[in-house]
């Protein structure tokens, strides 16, 4: 029955167009939070490595947040208000389905947050959906062998660890008995009331190769939910294979000409270029060969063969050539590709502005421009 809702870590409003959130922390920082639990895949000389014994006393606390923390926002004005954590359940995709060769595969991933959070699922739900009810067979992805890409994993939100567990208490060595990179790391203790982390956010993760993933946030950030899942997408695509990381990406690019109104095929011809007949011969499951000396595509019928010596008009509406001793004609029509032997397609186009209806003529040798991987702002996005 309200428009607002304010917390310690959080502010938020109903607004005309939704919800709008105000996290205490609205911004990232990368130095010093990524932590990787020992044991399982090997982990990166720039992350954290951190005992398997300390990973499981911070997921122990993680699950333990204060009364406040567990606060549901929409209760907020009740007498009685109710104190639970918060659960969502979503089927980010691992691999697009490919027609006859794979159906799409997904992982699955549970976050558990306190309830004051709820937030940040509303926000992970606008960008990876919801699958529904995780304890119903129809949503159980173990029931979904063909479309589960057999990698789990599990986010927990736990922003109350943070300035509350020692390095000490969490079974962390001191300084003395550290080894080097544990104290490169901060993964050791001077005094006894050090913090974990030395009281700043972090987030910690323990997986290995049989594709459990499972990491605990301590910061409210709503970046670092999003980032977890692309993280978890990236760690099963690399176990699942024949899959590349969302980063990925690239273009296949034909250079395309205006060729205005009219084109003679003939005044473009290389030397040593294609005929009909040769492309005839080499492709008859291909190309269905018409006696006036053209072809159709048997599986496209919009796609058409015609002779090296093709004549285009759009005034008149035809394609014209010599086979057999006679003049040809063929009417040039819209949403067909007309191909000469040499590969270099022509088709019908109108022009944004209102302009004139125009031949484009597209050359068949294409440049693979792509980039396997980037970071962002890596210029994906522009290729």
């Amino acid at each position: 029955d309200r428009d607002e809702f304010v917390s310690d870590i959080i502010r938020s409003y109903r607004v005309a167009n939704g919800i709008l959130h105000n996290p205490k922390s609205d911004r990232r920082t990368t130095e010093g939070i990524f932590h990787v639990a020992e044991g399982g895949l090997p982990i990166p000389d720039d992350k954290k490595a951190v005992p398997k014994a300390v990973f499981a006393a911070l997921l122990r606390r993680a699950l333990q947040p204060n009364r406040e923390l567990m606060r549901l926002p929409f209760t907020a004005s009740q007498a009685d208000q109710a104190e639970t954590l918060v659960s969502l359940y979503i089927r980010p995709v691992i691999c697009p389905e490919v027609p006859g060769f794979i159906p799409e595969q997904s992982m699955e991933t549970r976050f558990f947050v306190p309830g004051n959070l709820v937030c940040n699922l509303d926000f992970v739900e606008s960008i990876f959906g919801n699958a529904g009810d995780p304890n119903l067979p129809e949503n159980d992805a173990a029931l979904d062998p063909e479309h589960w890409s057999g990698h789990t994993g599990c986010v927990i939100l736990a922003p109350h660890l943070v300035k509350t567990l020692t390095k000490k208490e969490l079974g962390l060595p001191s300084w003395e008995d550290a080894t080097e990179r544990q104290r490169r790391d901060g993964m050791c203790w001077k005094y006894e009331d050090e913090f974990y982390n030395e009281g700043n956010a972090f987030k910690i993760t323990a997986r290995d190769s049989t594709g459990v993933i499972v990491t605990v946030i301590g910061d409210n950030y709503f970046g670092y939910c999003k980032k977890e899942v692309k993280t978890q997408i990236s760690f099963a695509a690399n176990l699942f294979g024949l899959a590349e990381e969302e980063h990925a990406g690239g273009a296949l690019v034909f250079p395309r000409y205006d060729l205005a109104g009219e084109y003679d095929s003939t005044l473009h011809r290389r030397e040593h270029t294609h005929t009909f007949q040769e492309a005839a011969g080499l492709f008859p499951d291909v190309m269905d060969v018409k006696p006036e000396g053209y072809a159709v595509d048997r599986k496209h019928p919009d796609i058409l063969f015609v002779p090296e010596d093709a004549k285009f008009e759009i005034d008149a509406q035809r394609i014209s050539w010599n086979y057999g001793g006679k003049a040809q004609t063929l009417k040039l029509l819209l949403g067909h590709s007309y191909l000469l032997p040499s590969g270099f397609r022509i088709h019908l186009e109108k022009p944004v502005g209102n302009r004139a209806w125009r031949l484009i003529g597209t050359r068949p040798e294409g440049t693979l421009c792509h980039k396997p991987c980037t970071v962002s702002g890596g210029g994906k996005s522009e290729i």
